[in-house]
This record gives structure tokens, sequence and C-alpha cells, in this order.
């Protein structure tokens, strides 16, 4: 920023299920109201099979070209994770060109499969991203991404890259985690 102020930041969890989800019982309205209690914001709701939980914050529609044309960002998450439901190889080959964000740390997935979603990203040439995958109350907040304040799709593109992952252990002791986040060139 101009003048050496330093820019606002934000928190922004990027993997969050709702009720929407078959394994999930929080409901998007609650996801909702307990991320602006932990102050996070904007809301990425990442449901299994549909985005019906995002639907009912906002209307939206069912496919990446939906997600697209209302100019939304397209988010992989855990791509490698086997004990979670992902797209197969030919699939994210498929829509490889309309992806914008892989998840390169997600709260719930092993640290090689993390790994396995960074080499994703850096073939892919777009920006990593990282979210707790949240299932309970409890579980949001556990992980977040800290970056500058953006407006938009296309802002917040260009502010992920390079900032902090927070990660919240099971005891919630807090520990910091800077990864390097590169955006799309």
């Amino acid at each position: 920023m101009a003048g050496g102020a330093i820019a606002p930041r934000v928190r922004v969890d990027l993997h969050l299920h709702s009720s929407a989800s078959f394994d999930c019982r929080v409901s998007p309205l609650e996801v909702a109201r307990r991320c602006r209690q932990v102050g996070l914001s904007p809301i990425f709701l990442t449901d299994h099979d549909g985005i019906g939980g995002a639907q009912s914050l906002v209307e939206s529609g069912p496919t990446v070209e939906a997600i697209k044309g209302q100019g939304g960002l397209v988010y992989l998450e855990h791509p490698y994770d086997t004990t979670r439901r992902n797209l197969r190889e030919g699939a994210i080959e498929r829509i490889a060109a309309q992806i914008d964000i892989v998840e390169v740390f997600n709260g719930r997935s092993r640290r090689e499969v993390n790994r396995l979603a960074e080499e994703l990203r850096s073939t892919l040439g777009v920006p990593a991203g990282a979210g707790s995958d949240a299932h309970t109350v409890k579980e949001i907040g556990s992980v977040y991404v800290e970056m500058e304040a953006f407006d938009g799709a296309d802002d917040f593109l260009a502010k992920l890259g390079g900032d902090t992952v927070i990660t919240r252990s099971k005891g919630w002791r807090l520990a910091t985690e800077r990864l390097r986040l590169f955006r799309a060139r």
C-alpha cells in the first residue's frame, strides 16, 4: 500500500462443509454464524456433490460453467485424498483449464496427500489454497488463510499468493506455518 500503510487483512477458510454434505449436520446458516464468531469472511462452502448449502446462502448454479458464469472461482479440494470424495484424474484433466485454486493444505488430510496436491497446483500454475475441511462447528477456524482484504474474485486471486496459513492443533495451541502460496503468472 502507498505510504507504508498496512493493508487490511481478512481470514478465510477455503474448505467448509454444511448439512448439504452427507457427512455434516451443521446448517449453512449455522456455519455462517460460526464463521462470523471466529472472524472468518467471506464463507467458502465446499459441500460434496453439489452446492445446495451455498445456494441457501447465495443463488448459484451446479456446474463449473455456472460458477464461472457468475464470476465465481473453481476450488479443487483434497484432490488426492483417497479417504474423501474427490475428482478422478480424468475429471481433473477435463476441467484443468477452469480450475482457479488447488487446496494444498487440508486440515484433515495427511502430509503426503497435501504434498501431492501442491505438485498438481504447480503443474496447473494456479494459486494454492488451504482450509479446515470443517464438518463440525468446533472445527471451523482450525485452519484458515490470513491475507489482505480483497474486492471480488480477481482481486482475491491476486492477493492469495504468499500469505499465512494458520492451523490449530487438537490441543488448540496456535501454530503458524508460512507457506509460499504461488499465484499463476
